[in-house]
């Protein structure tokens, strides 16, 4: 098992009533199963986790992005604007 921690942005801090959550996740873990993970331990984000951009060291990644050590985990609400 390995620990990540994922930073969380605007909304989202709000909704989880904190900035950053630490997660458990088996090793070869990708962001769908991070996300899958997220909302166990966090129901209220069932309804929009699809919508959420997950970054890793600023950087936009597909849900099949494998985890690696130490990588900076974002997730992002989508932003609006024209």
């Amino acid at each position: 098992m390995s620990t990540v921690n994922v930073k969380l942005f605007a909304g989202l801090q709000g909704l989880v009533g904190k900035p950053v959550v630490e997660l458990t996740l088996p090793p070869g873990a990708t962001v769908a199963q991070l996300r899958d993970k997220m909302v166990e331990e966090y129901p209220v984000l069932e309804a929009f986790i699809s919508t959420l951009v997950c970054a890793i060291d600023e950087e936009m990644v597909p849900v099949e992005h494998v985890l690696r050590e130490n990588e900076r985990v974002e997730l992002i609400p989508p932003i609006a604007g024209g």
